[in-house]
């Protein structure tokens, strides 16, 4: 019986450390502060109210992420160092969140 007791305050004291240590994770990424930088525009993927982005409104010629013409079509932009930058997907955009540093030099951008 000595035993189960001291199994079962282990177990509520590994149960009391692991809860707090979610929180404490949970705390610190909610209180992050963004990268003034980076900005984010997201379209409205609702057909009938569906913003569309034109090669008009961008910077860059091609994704820098992928090499795409923007004139194909931009489904998301991101306004980094003062430029607005368009993707065809908004894997494209992660994937330059990612290192924008290096990939904007990708994007060829217009004069």
């Amino acid at each position: 019986m000595n035993q189960d007791n001291s199994f079962l305050s282990k177990l509520r004291l590994f149960t009391f450390i692991a809860v707090l240590l979610n929180l404490t994770g949970i705390f610190f990424s909610c209180n992050q502060k963004p990268n003034p930088e980076i900005t984010s525009v997201k379209i409205n993927k609702s057909d009938s109210v569906r913003k569309k982005f034109t090669a008009d409104m961008v910077n860059n010629k091609k994704d820098p992420s992928c090499g795409m013409p923007v004139t194909a079509g931009i489904e998301d932009t991101v306004h980094y160092n003062g430029k607005v930058y368009g993707f065809c997907s908004d894997e494209c955009k992660q994937i330059f969140l990612k290192d924008p540093n290096t990939l904007a030099k990708n994007a060829e951008m217009k004069n």
